[in-house]
């Protein structure tokens, strides 16, 4: 039986579109190392099924290091315009809202925000900034 070239190249179509995507996908995915869950916030954190007091406990951590870690904004407007999620510290002043991947023994890590940059057409990117 001898193959058709029209059914190759789709073959070959589809797989080459199927290997972009799945690269695209696990560029732009934040993954955890060593088995970690990634999340923002308390509401993530319990929607992993972490108990509330580890959440509590990682998310407040990890607010901490962003305290000291990332640029400071005065008020909520300039920290909007700079950061794509902001919240206000316990010291005052807001700051970047912090990603994090909470490890098995409940310590966050891999502790990341994201900033807006300018391309060259003036339009708004964000910029994934590590802490750790």
């Amino acid at each position: 039986m001898v193959k058709s070239p029209f059914k190759t190249f789709l073959i070959v179509l589809a797989l080459g579109t199927a290997g972009y995507v799945m690269y695209n996908v696990r560029k732009t995915t934040p993954a955890c190392a060593k088995d970690g869950k990634y999340m923002s916030s308390l509401a993530d954190c319990q929607a992993w099924g972490v108990d509330t007091a580890v959440c509590k406990t990682a998310v407040e951590k990890a607010h901490a290091v962003a305290v000291r870690a990332a640029p400071k904004a005065e008020t909520m407007f300039q920290c909007e315009l700079r950061f794509s999620d902001c919240f206000e510290s316990p010291e005052g002043g807001f700051t970047p809202r912090p990603a994090f991947c909470l490890r098995p023994d409940g310590e966050p890590s891999e502790i990341r925000y994201l900033e807006y940059e300018s391309d060259r057409r003036n339009r708004k990117k964000t910029k994934e900034v590590r802490i750790d």
